[in-house]
């Protein structure tokens, strides 16, 4: 796939369970498609050993990293690994020059699935897209290793914190915690649900079955706004590392 003309986006990450993974499989697939890529965060987001990493809040040191090299990763850091986002003004300021800017919008302390408190995620207004990550590896585990919020999750499904995390559990957590208010809250921005670290046939047909349980809840919301789901199956770490096509992003 070529770069098409006038495609400058902005797409924000949330979720748990692969977000930076994604957006470094995305930026680099993107790059090497001729877009001029920026990656940020509205949040907080571990600092990447990379020379594309600028510190601080500075929008000309940013756009000319891009027009030099047509890559940055932008943020102010906290401590040795930790960075938080550029703010929104210089988001701004650097926009035109870039084609993409990819956006780690959302916190999941490490863990594989989450849902969101009511202050997350921090997404950027401009955003087009937005992706909805949740990991696989959370499957079939107890609550207490592998959510972050659990109490909203419990309160919301009616599970303890000992309970294994099964398909339709994990669908109504995608569904309540993130779909719907997306939906409200972002009407302009499409969706797309990431089943990630789907490495063999047996996560990948676990996602298959979360996928289904999904597009059931999902049809309810469809009634009202006549809105398809994308949804995937994959593993990012797998595509990042064979660098395979991702064309389907433009779907």
């Amino acid at each position: 796939m070529e770069k098409a003309a006038h495609t400058s986006f902005i797409w924000s990450f949330v979720g748990a369970g692969g977000k930076t993974t994604g957006i470094f499989c995305v930026a680099e697939y993107l790059i090497r498609q001729g877009y001029k890529v920026m990656v940020t965060t509205t949040t907080h987001m571990a600092i990447p050993d990379d020379p594309a990493f600028i510190p601080g809040d500075s929008a000309s040191d940013i756009r000319e990293r891009l027009e030099k090299y047509g890559y940055v990763i932008a943020g102010i850091p906290l401590t040795e690994r930790k960075m938080k986002g550029i703010t929104w003004e210089t988001i701004s300021l650097v926009a035109d020059a870039a084609d993409a800017i990819l956006i780690e919008a959302d916190g999941s302390a490490r863990l594989p699935f989450k849902v969101p408190a009511a202050h997350e995620p921090v997404i950027y207004p401009k955003t087009s897209r937005i992706f909805v990550t949740e990991g696989l590896t959370a499957l079939g585990k107890p609550l207490n290793d592998i959510c972050h919020r659990i109490e909203l999750f419990c309160e919301m499904t009616g599970l303890s914190k000992d309970s294994l995390l099964d398909e339709t559990k994990m669908a109504e957590g995608v569904y309540k915690g993130f779909l719907v208010m997306l939906e409200k809250k972002y009407p302009e921005a499409s969706l797309t649900v990431i089943l990630n670290q789907a490495d063999d046939k047996e996560s990948e047909d676990a996602g298959e079955k979360v996928k289904q349980e999904l597009l059931k809840l999902w049809e309810y919301e469809k009634k009202h706004n006549g809105t398809d789901l994308n949804i995937r199956i994959l593993s990012w770490r797998h595509l990042r590392k064979e660098r395979e096509e991702l064309g389907w992003l433009f779907n």
